[in-house]
């Protein structure tokens, strides 16, 4: 049996993935703009906005006369940081779209 799927069942896949693009654009963007990198000034890399969702670095402990090291990866952080991308997006999005639907109706 030979069925059609709709048309507008089918037009949900471009708008997904425009989506998706658009919410890993605005991710690396937050991301490239809160990338801190002191390794040489205070020994540690930090990234992530608006959570610090990974940090790593280095120092000397005078405590224990030894240079140590850490790295913490927060997977929870990491996903609040991904959701704030989306908020972004949607927000940019209807925003535009507002701005383009009101100066079309306006000609």
């Amino acid at each position: 049996m030979n069925i059609m799927i709709p048309g507008h069942k089918t037009a949900i896949v471009p708008a997904l993935l425009k989506g998706i693009a658009g919410t890993i654009a605005v991710f690396a963007v937050l991301t490239a703009l809160s990338y801190q990198n002191q390794l040489p000034v205070d020994g540690k890399l930090v990234i992530g906005f608006p959570w610090e969702f990974y940090s790593s670095g280095a120092g000397y402990n005078v405590e224990r006369d030894e240079y140590m090291g850490f790295e913490d990866f927060e997977p929870l952080k990491l996903f609040g940081n991904i959701l704030f991308a989306v908020v972004v997006y949607l927000i940019v999005l209807l925003s535009l779209r507002a701005l383009f639907l009101r100066k079309g109706s306006a000609n």
